[in-house]
Order: structure tokens, then sequence, then C-alpha cells
């Protein structure tokens, strides 16, 4: 009876292994039965991922959906183990939203606030404009498309399209863009993407389009406008900053939040021409009490330096790679180039900088001009051959919010002006 009863049960005895198994113990090698339930669930897991990585690209290319796709899927491609930027996040790779471009569909909504941006005239708004064909004052549409011109950027289509729906019409008017630089402003990019296709119609004519980094509209643009001339903007990186910096406004600002660590890139380098150098502003948005040793102040320059291969910012700016930085102190400038100091200017120095003044930096190979407000202030010599700048290099912005700058944001001026 004994015996009968230490048996195990029929049952049961299917799925017990010998134990002279090898594998008795490891649950890694237990038999299939034993985690049928588990691999059940995971299945069904990689079924419900695999249908939804499915169904979103056909919404986008159908247009049957306005919204975007949920900002908590994984927008950027994982790295391996191996990586060195793996556990870094100053060098982890720039991640954003995923873009949906949708096509143009009849009768589609305009886009949720505070991107609201027109779209494609559908037939209701059609029947509005035959109702209400005349525009303010009864001027012809040339004169308002002159004004609009003037007046319309991207950032305020939405409430200069409110006016009515005839303003609607001018906007997206070829007339309204020709032969003027469009800028689109980081905050626009989400909402833009889904009308992409309208307002590169209305955009056709227009002397450049200006848009941040961003390697999704990079290329439907080029796709579906290769004719336009297009540069990309640089902003505040929000990777490559020093522990002691805040990015704020979408890139458009950095803030100082710490004592130390205070070195902050740009996302893209500066953009330059046949006739035209790199130049770079920026305006002290805030500008108060110092730190440190009262003696350095606010800096700023361009490296030669690719991000991707930048380790280490260092404490400050002069320490980044391949740079050349005007550093402000209390009595003059100097040019640091690769940390060694290369020239100096006595007739300006920190006691000039006060908030809300414009700083610009013009590069040209063998100097350096330092702008207030677009006044020439400083010019700096590069003596050295070896030191100059590299004319087909792409240079990358570097500042350093040491001494009495709290905040500085960025300015979109391709020269220095007055203004």
């Amino acid at each position: 009876m004994a015996q009968s009863a230490a048996a195990p049960p029929p049952a049961e005895e299917g799925r017990l292994l010998p134990r002279d198994s090898p594998f008795v113990g490891c649950l890694r090698h237990a038999p299939k039965q034993a985690l049928a339930g588990q691999l059940g669930r995971l299945l069904r897991r990689r079924a419900e991922a695999a249908l939804q990585e499915q169904v979103l690209p056909e919404q986008c290319e159908a247009g049957s959906s306005q919204s975007a796709p949920d900002e908590s899927l994984e927008t950027s491609e994982k790295l391996p183990p191996s990586s060195p930027y793996v556990g870094f996040q100053r060098h982890a790779p720039p991640s954003s939203p995923v873009l949906c471009f949708l096509a143009i569909g009849k009768g589609q909504p305009l886009l949720p606030p505070p991107l609201r941006l027109p779209g494609a005239i559908d037939e209701e708004d059609e029947a509005s404009l035959v109702a209400f064909p005349a525009l303010p004052g009864r001027l012809p549409e040339e004169v308002w498309t002159s004004v609009a011109a003037l007046a319309v950027e991207v950032p305020t289509l939405a409430a200069f399209s409110r006016v009515s729906h005839s303003f609607r019409k001018v906007a997206a008017s070829e007339g309204a863009w020709r032969d003027k630089a469009v800028r689109i402003a980081p905050s626009c990019v989400t909402g833009l993407a889904p009308r992409l296709e309208c307002w590169l119609h209305a955009w056709r004519a227009c002397k450049k389009l200006v848009m941040p980094r961003s390697e999704q509209l990079l290329r439907q643009v080029q796709e579906r406008a290769p004719q336009l001339e297009v540069e990309v903007s640089w902003r505040f990186d929000k990777y490559l900053k020093g522990n002691g910096v805040e990015v704020e406004r979408q890139g458009n600002s950095v803030r100082r939040v710490a004592e130390e660590e205070l070195v902050v890139l740009g996302d893209a380098p500066l953009c330059r021409g046949k006739d035209r150098c790199p130049y770079l502003e920026v305006t002290l948005d805030e500008y108060g009490e110092g730190i440190g040793d009262d003696i350095n102040d606010f800096g700023l320059g361009v490296t030669a330096c690719q991000p991707k291969e930048i380790r280490e910012l260092g404490a400050v700016a002069d320490e980044v790679p391949c740079s050349w930085v005007v550093d402000f102190t209390q009595s003059m400038v100097c040019l640091s180039i690769n940390n060694r100091e290369a020239a100096t200017g006595k007739y300006l120095s920190a006691l000039d900088l006060k908030q809300g003044v414009r700083i610009g930096l013009l590069v040209k190979p063998a100097e350096f001009e330092v702008y207030l407000d677009g006044v020439l202030r400083a010019s700096l010599p590069v003596e050295v051959a070896e030191e100059r700048v590299p004319l087909e290099t792409g240079l990358y912005p570097v500042l350093d919010l040491y001494g009495r700058a709290i905040e500085v944001s960025k300015s979109d001026a391709e020269g220095p002006s007055q203004i």
C-alpha cells in the first residue's frame, strides 16, 4: 500500500524527467509541456505586435487616420549591446516622434490646435468661398496676396486663415510665398506633416525652405519637391550638452541649472554658401548673477568635429575637439583654438554684455568677427595656416554658459544686421 501511494499519478507521469537526465533542475531545459502556457502567451503578444506594425503604415499611406501614431512606440532602432553609446544619454542616437505623411483626402478636418494649419479646400469650403467671394475692403486678390507675402509665416498660418475663408485661399496661393525664405518652426513639424503635399505646391516658387533637422521631413521634401532649395537650421542638441544646462522650447533656447558642465552643441552645421560665410548668432535672454571666478564669462564658437565622434564635451567649450571658441573675459575677448589662445581683442569684453544683447560670430577662413547687435566690435585673426577653418567642413555651434549667462536663445539671422 505504501509503495502504491508513493507512485506518481498517471496524469503527471509523462511530465517528469528521469532522475539521470542532464536536464533535471534546469528550467531552461525543462520539457515543453511545463512551459506550454507561457509559450502561448508569448506567441499571442508577438502576433499582436506584428499586427500593429503592419496596420500603422497602411493607415499612413491610405490617409484613413489624421492622428499621429502613439509617441510611446519606439521611434528609433535599438543599439547593439556592444555599442559604446549604450548607457550614455548624451551619446544616445537622437530620436523624434514618427511623422505620418498622409495623402490629402477630400473633406479631411483641419489639424488639431495649437498646430492647426489650413489644408486643401473641400467642397463645403468651396461653397463658402462662392457665397463670400469678396475680400475685406473690396480690394483685388492681388493686393491681399502682396499683403500676405509681407505678413504670413508658417507659425501664423492658422491665425491668418481664420480672418475669412478668402484669406485661407490667399495664404495657400503661390504668390504669397514667391521669393521668400519659408521657415518651418520645430513646433509646426508634426502638424505640417499630414498636409505637406498641399503646402509644397504653394511653396514651389519660394526662395528656399528652412527646416529643423528631421530626416523624415527632409526625405519627404526631397522626394516630393526635388527642385526646392532646402536648408537645415540648427537647434540646441538635448543630447550633446553638459548636465548643468537644460534645452528648452524644442531646442530654441538653453538654460543654466548648475555651476558645472555648462557646454552645449548645435545639432546641425551652420549654413554656408558660395558668397556666404557661416554665421552664428544668439541672444542673451537672461544675464545676471555670475558664477565661478568672476574673470571668465560667456563663450561661443564652432567645432569641425562630427557630433557622433565626440565622446566627452569637457568642462569648458575650449576643450571640445577641433574647436574655435571666442571667450569673453572681464578685460578682453580671446580666440582659443583647440584649447590654446590664438588671438585677443582689447576693445571688447564681458563688461559690454547685457541682457537682451545679440552676439554674432562671423566665421571666415583666416578671421573671426564678433558682433554685438549687428555692429562689428572685434576681429580676431588666425595667423597659423594649419589652424585656419577648413572651407568644406561642416561647423557645429558650441556655447558655454559660464559666468553671468543664465539663458540663451538662438537666432535665425543669416548675417550681421543692426535691425
